[in-house]
């Protein structure tokens, strides 16, 4: 059957949103998201959401989801993980062959959580190591352990923000493009030695609607569909004591899913284009090096300038990944454009877990 990728729809993005609610927000993009993908609301059979209680700020949030997608008394359901997490629920559901459209959701309205660490240090350990820090001590401890073991160098590190944050100059959906030396990224302001502030993705508001289907349906509605020819998602062990922090155990998992489904053999050589989760400067370096691509600072690794150029959007920020390779894959990434006909999109749930997705994404169906 296979599952395609019809259209997508973004609204933002930006470090604050004070015009927009996050309803008009995700309304605003799923209106974007049907009109791309050619279809209207009666054609879609349900929809899937990523999303936490906790950056909504209300119990049970996604109840106001199928008011602003259009799904009333469709099956609408929400997965507490990253947006590409549910693109493979979603996925999955396609291909039983009960839904021929769905369409996946989320959101970030960071600038309206006043005390994100505080919210983040939810997700960790509250009985057995209630340490009280900031949560971005396990990053520190990260980074520190991948220095030690990998055999990077701060400098390497540092290179990636460089990089990235001066190709989103040229992305117009990205709201901190800007000019950096490996320096200025060293030396600015401590968070988790040797993690700096500048090695840490800066929040972004915005929302990202996707309307997947089946070949069939994007052949007859879609007039520059992707199709998914791989997906997979693995997570590493949730005991911080028994990680491996230097190496990303869901990522290796997740790629070695979508080659074998993709039929890859050799990443570096036969995708074009990589968008890899970058919340931390360094994590970047470790999901290319779980990948097995281990050249990770050429033009091809995040174009468009990953989430440290772009943001950090919480559970949507795989979704915007995923909306740069949709772009590249159709020739409409402007400035970032690169000659790509087969991209990879990697997204990891963030501190202190270690689950991720990889998604492997075509401008054509290819024959295995």
């Amino acid at each position: 059957m296979g599952v395609a990728l019809l259209g997508m729809g973004i609204c933002g993005f930006t470090p604050t949103s004070t015009g927009l609610s996050y309803r008009e927000m995700i309304a605003k993009a799923a209106k974007m998201a049907y009109r791309d993908a050619g279809v209207t609301i009666d054609q879609i059979d349900g929809a899937v959401s990523a999303e936490e209680d906790f950056p909504s700020g209300y119990s049970i949030a996604d109840e106001y989801v199928p008011d602003q997608l259009g799904m009333v008394r469709k099956p609408v359901y929400t997965i507490p993980g990253d947006f590409m997490h549910a693109v493979a629920s979603a996925a999955m559901q396609i291909e039983t062959g009960r839904f021929d459209i769905l369409v996946v959701e989320s959101y970030s309205k960071a600038s309206n959580v006043l005390t994100k660490d505080e919210m983040i240090r939810f997700a960790f350990d509250p009985v057995y190591n209630r340490f009280g820090l900031s949560p971005h001590w396990l990053a520190g401890l990260e980074l520190n352990s991948f220095l030690s073991e990998a055999g990077y160098g701060i400098e390497e590190v540092a290179e990636v923000v460089v990089k990235n944050r001066e190709a989103a100059i040229a992305n117009s959906n990205a709201p901190y493009g800007d000019n950096f030396s490996v320096d200025d990224i060293i030396d600015s302001r401590p968070v988790s030695l040797p993690l700096t502030e500048l090695m840490c993705a800066q929040y972004a508001d915005g929302a990202v609607v996707a309307v997947l289907g089946t070949d069939e349906a994007a052949r007859r509605y879609s007039e520059k569909p992707a199709f998914i020819s791989g997906i997979g998602w693995g997570s590493g062990t949730s005991i911080l004591e028994r990680r491996d922090h230097t190496f990303s155990i869901g990522t290796a998992i997740a790629a070695e899913r979508a080659y074998h489904e993709s039929g890859i053999n050799n990443p570096a050589e036969e995708i074009d284009a990589f968008f890899v989760s970058d919340t931390y400067a360094h994590r970047q370096l470790m999901h290319m090096e779980a990948m097995g691509v281990n050249d990770n600072h050429n033009s091809t690794v995040n174009p468009n300038g990953g989430a440290l150029g772009g943001g950090d959007m919480f559970e949507a920020t795989g979704g915007v990944r995923l909306y740069e390779a949709f772009s590249q894959l159709r020739g409409e990434a402007g400035r970032c454009q690169i000659d790509a006909q087969r991209t990879l999109v990697h997204a990891w749930r963030g501190i202190p877990t270690d689950s991720c997705v990889v998604a492997i994404l075509d401008n054509e169906r290819r024959a295995l």
